[in-house]
């Protein structure tokens, strides 16, 4: 299964927006990069709805979490959603604040997530 997940990501080469830990966002690009894929940052609230719109898939980690990252997050999850691309979610540090854990729950009621980590 995992091989014939990895020869469609090859055969579409989609774009993938990333809404990233600044901790790892190397390692994600260059995962991205090795599966086949390509990566695009972008957390900028003013920016994020044209970037997905343009991609095929959106990721949102929230490890590096403050209040502009989270608007981000929100009008690029509700771009994908009405684009149909798929959306993963890694919470990252729910439960460790409230903030972390707000915006978890957040993004879950307020988007249509096909992954969460």
């Amino acid at each position: 299964m995992l091989g014939t997940c990895l020869q469609n990501v090859r055969e579409r080469e989609p774009l993938v927006h990333n809404i990233t830990n600044y901790v790892t966002v190397n390692d994600v690009a260059n995962v991205i990069l090795a599966s086949g894929a390509s990566p695009i940052m972008s957390d900028e609230p003013q920016d994020v709805e044209e970037i997905t719109a343009i991609c095929g898939g959106l990721n949102i980690n929230i490890g590096t979490l403050n209040v502009r990252t989270i608007e981000g997050m929100l009008k690029a999850g509700h771009k994908a959603n009405e684009l149909g691309h798929v959306v993963l979610l890694d919470p990252v540090g729910a439960g460790a604040s409230s903030l972390r854990t707000n915006t978890a729950v957040k993004l879950m009621q307020e988007l249509k997530l096909n992954v969460i980590r």
